[in-house]
């Protein structure tokens, strides 16, 4: 029994510490889901968070189920960039970040991606020297 009293006397205490601590950070945390129209989750899009106030921005990347999460940062005021190929870029802000959670859940629209092919005329196709023929493509992707 004075066990289980030293250890309530030992422990209330401690907890109520470390409430009181966790109450004073300055930190909040950003979380939310990326859909496509259809509202299925996507994966993998960049989700760029930038701090306003100071200009410093990080990169985060929504996970296998579309889930994005920002754990701990600066309460400030944010905006957040998601970029997704095959998908327009869409930009939320300012939000303002306090201690706690902030829930921002986005629907990207579906974009176009552009192939660009060029054809140079002026590669001569025969080798007259050794009569070889070659042909040249140049490939560009823009998105």
């Amino acid at each position: 029994m004075r066990n289980v009293l030293r250890c309530i006397l030992f422990c209330v205490p401690l907890c109520a510490a470390v409430a009181g601590f966790a109450q004073t950070t300055n930190s909040g945390d950003i979380r939310g889901s990326v859909t496509d129209p259809s509202g299925a989750l996507i994966p993998d899009v960049t989700v760029n968070v930038l701090n306003v106030d100071t200009g410093v921005s990080r990169d985060y990347v929504t996970n296998r189920d579309g889930l994005c999460d920002t754990s701990s940062i600066m309460a400030a005021i944010y905006k957040l960039t998601f970029t997704e190929a095959g998908f327009e870029e869409l930009v939320r802000g300012p939000i303002t970040l306090q201690v706690g959670f902030t829930t921002v859940n986005v629907q990207l629209k579906v974009g176009s991606t552009t192939v660009q092919v060029t054809v140079n005329r002026d590669v001569p196709l025969l080798k007259t020297e050794t009569g070889e023929m070659t042909t040249a493509l140049d490939w560009e992707l823009h998105s």
